[in-house]
């Protein structure tokens, strides 16, 4: 039996209406065949990326191991969002 170890798929996302729907396509239509974990982490976006992360994860959730969406209140910064979604990874 082979074995495929857990894959962590993290996404960042600051006002990224315009793209991120085709990000998360481009992860959903990936072919490996183990586990995969998908962590978005939002920084206080102004616009609706968010909600489009939301509408998504419900609609295409079952393909992945597990998701989370980190949403933050108030903009952190690239690092500090990195930092938050790694330690939300397995």
């Amino acid at each position: 039996m082979e074995y495929f170890p857990l894959i962590s798929v993290i996404v960042f996302s600051y006002n990224s209406e315009e793209y991120i729907l085709s990000t998360l396509e481009s992860i959903k239509t990936q072919t490996y065949p183990g586990p995969v974990e998908l962590i978005i982490g939002d920084d206080c976006s102004k616009d609706n990326s968010i909600e489009i992360c939301r509408r998504w994860v419900d609609e295409n959730k079952e393909k992945f191991t597990r998701v989370e969406i980190i949403s933050h209140t108030e903009n952190k910064g690239v690092v500090e969002n990195y930092n938050s979604c790694l330690k939300k990874s397995q």
